[in-house]
C-alpha cells in the first residue's frame, strides 16, 4: 500500500497488479494526512474519497472492497496532496452543503459556514413570509439561495463588491434554477438594488466582514492562508461594516421589516446598541452551535 506514493514526483503509481480498494484507499488517505498534521484526517479522507467516487459518506461503507479505477486514483493523489498542504476540502471539491442546497465554492471566495445557518433560521424566525429580500455581501449566494429555495413566492436581491463572488453567487441561483427571482449585483452594501425597492424590503440579511483585525492572527492557518481577508476583516471592532450597513437597511426595510446580521462574539452587544441608537427596535440576539452570541436581528420601527 506505501506504494501509493505522494512525493515531489508524483508521476510514480501504484503498480498495475496492485488493487486499491475504497477500504484501503481511506486508510492510506487518513494515515498520510493525519501525517501532515490534519487533526480531521479520517473526516478529510471519507470526503476526499466521497467526492471522487461520487458516493456519499455512508455508502462507501456499504461498498469497501470496490476497486479504484485509475482516474480515480489519480483525482485522489492529487486531491490528497493539496489536502495535505491545509487547502479547505471546499476548495479541493468545489462544493459544500448549506442548508438543503449543495453550493458551488471556489477559492477566492468565503467558505459558508454553520454559523451562517443560524443566521438564516433566526432570520425567518422574525421574517415568516419573505416576499423581498436583500442579501448585503452574498459571497457563494449560500443565503440568498436559501431564501428563494425555501420561499418560491420570494424575490431576492443578493449584492457583493467582489465580482468574483458575484460570478459564483449567478452560478449557484442557476444551478438550483432560481435565477429568475434571484437578481445578484455588483456593488457595495445597497449599491445597485432597484430604487422601487427602497422602503418595500421584509428582510436585509447579511453576513460581512466582522472579525476584528487584531483577532485575525489568532485564526486557524486554514482560514488565514486561503480564505479572501476582504470577507474576513471587520476593522478594529469588527463593526466597520455594520456602522454602514443599518442606515443602508433602514433605507430598504419596510416598517416592521428585519435586519439580520451575523457578528463576532464579542460585538454583540455593542452592535444592538448601535441598532437601538438608530431607531431600531425589536433588537435582541441569538446564540450559534456552540452558545456564542452570534446574530443581531433588528426590525424597523
Amino acid at each position: 500500500m506505501d506504494r501509493f506514493r505522494i512525493t515531489s514526483h508524483e508521476s510514480t503509481e501504484s503498480s498495475s497488479d496492485e488493487m486499491w480498494t475504497v477500504g484501503s484507499i481511506l486508510t492510506w488517505i487518513e494515515g498520510y494526512l493525519a501525517h501532515h498534521g490534519d487533526a480531521h484526517a479520517r473526516l478529510s479522507a471519507q470526503w476526499l474519497v466521497s467526492d471522487a467516487l461520487h458516493m456519499s459518506r455512508i455508502a462507501l461503507y456499504a461498498d469497501l472492497d470496490r476497486p479504484l479505477t485509475l482516474e480515480e486514483r489519480a483525482q485522489l493523489r492529487e486531491e490528497t496532496k493539496r489536502r495535505a498542504t491545509g487547502e479547505p476540502l471546499q476548495y479541493i471539491t468545489g462544493t459544500t452543503d448549506f442548508r438543503f442546497n449543495t453550493i458551488q465554492v471556489q477559492p477566492g471566495v468565503l467558505i459558508p459556514r454553520p454559523e451562517t445557518e443560524v443566521l438564516v433560521s433566526e432570520a425567518f424566525e422574525d421574517v415568516t413570509e419573505p416576499h423581498i429580500v436583500v442579501d448585503i455581501g452574498t459571497g457563494t449566494g449560500c443565503i440568498a439561495c436559501s431564501v428563494a429555495t425555501e420561499y418560491p413566492d420570494s424575490h431576492v436581491y443578493a449584492t457583493d463588491i467582489d465580482p468574483h463572488a458575484v460570478e459564483i453567487a449567478q452560478r449557484n441561483a442557476r444551478m438550483l434554477g432560481v435565477d429568475d427571482r434571484l437578481n445578484v449585483i455588483e456593488g457595495d452594501l445597497g449599491e445597485g438594488i432597484p430604487s422601487e425597492v427602497e422602503g418595500m424590503c421584509d428582510l436585509v440579511i447579511s453576513n460581512p466582514p466582522y472579525i476584528p483585525t487584531a483577532v485575525l492572527a489568532d485564526l486557524d492557518e486554514e482560514v488565514t492562508a486561503h480564505e479572501p481577508r476582504l470577507a474576513l476583516d471587520g476593522g478594529d471592532d469588527g463593526l466597520d461594516v455594520l456602522r454602514r450597513l443599518i442606515p443602508a437597511a433602514l433605507i430598504l426595510l419596510k416598517p416592521g421589516g428585519v435586519l439580520a446580521v451575523e457578528l463576532y462574539e464579542t460585538t454583540l452587544d455593542q452592535a444592538a446598541t448601535l441598532a437601538r441608537q438608530a431607531g431600531m427596535d425589536h433588537v435582541r440576539i441569538a446564540c450559534d452551535l456552540t452558545h456564542r452570541p452570534r446574530v443581531l436581528i433588528a426590525h424597523r420601527a
